[in-house]
């Protein structure tokens, strides 16, 4: 008994793995690039974000959404059904789309690329006019530009800055994995895994 109730404890520190959760795996605010495939760039349809299941089980989506962390409406009810171990990937035109079928404008995902935080809703069970927030991740701005993605890595781990298709070369945290975005692929960039936070002046004293 003790064994279990020590496994329990472990499991709800290990973050977004607590009851096998949904988690924002990893989003991009500012394209540069046509990210949603469709022919053009857009600051607005072109931005993206990712959601991923640890599983054990398959996750109906409709109950889920996305919120940009400086208001209270809800920007994306998702859709689909997502198998554990499986990312699903939300574009700026999904949220338009949504928006204007319900009234809400077209604001998008609504990320700022001066940095901005992100929320991952799902409704309440026994409150169904309300939502709670699963997961959040707020991203800074330097992680933010053009075609610079935040993301976990590997997928449900530590978040790293994906820079790889415009390396970041200043001394902010979190510094530049060298990985490229992959909205809707495994994050598996070799030798890219985020270690501990450290100063540049920390890492670069050895070669001083």
């Amino acid at each position: 008994m003790r064994l279990v109730l020590i496994l329990v404890g472990l499991v709800a520190l290990v973050p977004g793995l607590a009851a096998a959760e949904l988690v924002i795996n990893e989003l991009l605010a500012d394209p540069a690039y046509d990210w949603n495939g469709d022919g053009e760039i857009d600051p607005t349809l072109d931005e993206w974000v990712e959601v991923y299941n640890p599983g054990p089980d398959a996750v109906t989506l409709t109950g889920y959404w996305l919120r940009d962390g400086l208001g209270e409406t809800p920007h994306l009810n998702l859709f689909g059904t997502l198998a554990a171990g499986e990312i699903a990937v939300f574009y700026g035109h999904h949220a338009v789309a949504w928006q204007g079928e319900n009234g809400g404008g077209s604001s998008g995902l609504s990320l700022n690329n001066g940095g901005d935080t992100v929320e991952l809703l799902r409704t309440n069970g026994d409150d169904p006019d309300q939502l709670d927030v699963i997961d959040t991740h707020t991203y800074e701005d330097h992680t933010a530009d053009d075609d610079r993605a935040s993301g976990r890595l590997p997928d449900g781990g530590q978040w790293g800055l994906f820079d790889g298709l415009n390396p970041y070369e200043g001394d902010l945290e979190p510094q530049g994995t060298g990985c490229e975005p992959t909205p809707g692929a495994t994050n598996d960039c070799p030798g890219g895994t985020p270690t501990a936070a450290a100063s540049w002046s920390t890492v670069k004293a050895p070669f001083d």
